[in-house]
């Protein structure tokens, strides 16, 4: 009788601390946060991390409740072992299970990243970011010591997250010499003006057809020694002066148009000293090839999006009365 009591308490005693750990497990592995739209908190991981470095970073940086929790699943179910390097977004809300999954996941960190034409290296560097390609700045950082802006390719690529901005730009490089290095390898001595003349119609007007037609009112206007007059020049000053800035550029204000800079086509004849953007085929053929027309003047509709042209100034103006 006696001996039955004994294992009857041995039993709850080890019932008691099954339901205990269940218990502790449950709690230590919920979400931190109850709400969903807790913003989310991009999250490191460097090859050749120790799974217990990394789970400790994790509640450090209040994504899991508890590290020694977390790292007892992980090494239970082979999580520690295949955490892969990279950066990943996570959030709190998330549980630890689901944490360690993503964590784990081989496929998780290769994103497929579009670079819309005309996009400038601030742009590209937010778009990079966002996939969680590099770190946000990265790409901005390089670009200061090398000179990337106009050669970063427009185009779909696929990359690591947590790629080193050299590797990236080195790929984006790369596509440009393939694609668009022999459009204007066919006029060298004309090769820079065309490509910066490229990145300006690229940000003015979409339409090919109009391209080839903006782009000869660029040169003729260059030729005669006028002003340009083009607003993404401005645009682009805003974002040299807030290299990290997600407001974008939009609206100018007057005060826009009078920044002291070389790249201001409102002040300075002649082209800017760089390109604005990273033109696409078509702005690039339209540089290179452009079409003689009878304007000198063009803006584009904001309700259509169409490009307006217009021969002389008071033509314009009415224009601008019209659709502005």
């Amino acid at each position: 009788m006696q001996f039955d009591r004994r294992k009857l308490v041995v039993g709850s005693v080890a019932a008691a601390a099954i339901l205990g750990a269940i218990i502790y497990f449950a709690i230590a592995l919920a979400p931190v946060s109850a709400d969903q739209n807790t913003p989310s908190i991009v999250f490191s991981v460097q090859s050749g991390e120790k799974s217990r470095t990394i789970v400790g970073d994790l509640q450090s940086q209040g994504l899991i409740r508890s590290s020694f929790a977390a790292e007892m699943i992980a090494l239970l179910d082979g999580a520690a072992l295949h955490m892969q390097p990279g950066l990943y977004k996570l959030n709190p809300s998330m549980s630890a299970w689901q944490i360690l999954g993503e964590l784990s996941n081989a496929n998780a960190n290769e994103v497929t990243v579009t670079i819309p034409e005309g996009s400038n290296v601030y742009q590209i560097d937010a778009t990079l970011a966002d996939a969680l390609v590099i770190k946000r700045g990265d790409l901005i950082a390089l670009n200061t010591s090398t000179s990337l802006e106009g050669k970063l390719f427009p185009d779909t690529y696929r990359f690591f997250s947590n790629t080193p901005a050299a590797t990236v730009a080195q790929k984006l490089l790369d596509n440009f010499n393939v694609k668009a290095a022999p459009l204007l390898a066919a006029d060298p001595k004309n090769a820079t003006s065309d490509l910066i003349i490229a990145s300006l119609v690229e940000k003015e007007v979409s339409d090919p057809n109009d391209q080839k037609i903006v782009a000869g009112i660029i040169w003729k206007r260059f030729k005669a020694g006028m002003p340009l007059d083009i607003d993404a020049t401005v645009c682009y000053i805003k974002y040299q002066n807030n290299p990290t800035s997600t407001a974008g550029c939009l609206p100018l204000t007057p005060l826009d148009y009078k920044a002291d800079s070389a790249y201001n086509t409102y002040l300075y004849k002649g082209l800017p000293p760089g390109p604005i953007g990273n033109p696409g085929i078509t702005a690039l053929q339209a540089a290179i090839s452009p079409e003689t027309s009878p304007y000198w003047y063009y803006l584009t509709d904001p309700k259509t999006g169409k490009t307006v042209f217009a021969k002389t100034l008071d033509e314009q103006n009415e224009n601008r009365v019209k659709y502005l």
